[in-house]
This record gives structure tokens, sequence and C-alpha cells, in this order.
């Protein structure tokens, strides 16, 4: 990963903890652990293309100290930006405003611009769900791939 990619990696394992802050320990654990997912890494590049420059230290994001490494109000705002939970310019605020109904009118359908805006303001999933295990073994033995482990029976 690039240090970009670790930088927006920081800032959003230290959102995480209780006050933004967290031991150098526990942050390089929860690094290591994250770092081996695929889409993790994908999600940490592709955030770090949205910032190219960004350098948590130098630009106030995340303080150090005696008791460990901090996300400030405004790492938190980056971070927010970056995943895009509210409007990362102020253009897209403004057209916002143009776009507000006359009193007493009520919209029947939403317009392009209202479903953009519902697409950059809705927060995304923390959780990717992982689906496999029994689903699998179960579809593969219906299509008759595999066997059973040892000792495992085949429940309707």
């Amino acid at each position: 990963m690039s240090v970009v990619s670790v930088h927006v990696a920081i800032l959003k394992v230290l959102s995480t903890y209780p006050d933004g802050l967290a031991a150098p320990a526990a942050l390089n654990a929860d690094l290591a652990v994250l770092s081996g997912s695929v889409d993790w890494t994908s999600r940490m590049r592709s955030y770090a293309a949205r910032m190219p420059g960004l350098d948590i230290f130098t630009q106030g994001l995340v303080v150090r100290d005696g008791r460990g490494w901090q996300i400030t109000a405004a790492g938190r705002a980056v971070l927010d930006e970056l995943e895009g939970r509210y409007p990362a310019n102020a253009q897209l605020a403004e057209r916002e405003r143009d776009h507000q109904p006359a009193a007493g009118s009520t919209p029947l359908e939403p317009d392009q611009h209202q479903l953009e805006l519902a697409a950059v303001t809705q927060p995304r999933p923390q959780l990717t769900v992982i689906q496999g295990g029994r689903v699998q073994l179960r579809k593969d033995l219906a299509a008759g791939k595999g066997s059973l482990p040892k000792g495992a029976a085949l429940r309707p």
C-alpha cells in the first residue's frame, strides 16, 4: 500500500476507537489484521486516489502524544468526505439549494439531482458480509460435487 493509503487506513481505524484515541501497539495490530483483506486494501486505495496529497500529520488530521494517536475533528471531516457522507464540494451544496421545491409543493417523483444527492449523502456500510461455508457446501453437494466431511450429515 502507498503512504497515502496507509494514512487513510490510520484515519479509518482511529475513527472506530472511543474518542478516536489508540495506543500505537493497538493501532498496528488492527492495521495488520485489516491489511490482509483484499477488500480493505482496495477500498483504502480508492479513498487515497480521491485525495492524493493527504498527509495526516502535517494537515493536523491526527495528533500524537504520550497517550497514543488521536483523530482530530478535521480528520473525521476528511474521512466523512472520502466516504461520501457529506457533499464533497460547495458546488454540490449550491445545486442542492437551487433544487429546493417551492413552498407547499411536493414532487411526485424524485428528479435526477435528488437521486445523485441521495447516493452521495448515504453512509456506506462499515462491514462487508461474506457468504460461504455451509451455504456453498450445500450447493456443491446438491450439484453432485464434493463429499460431506467425515461424520457430517446433510440436513434438509
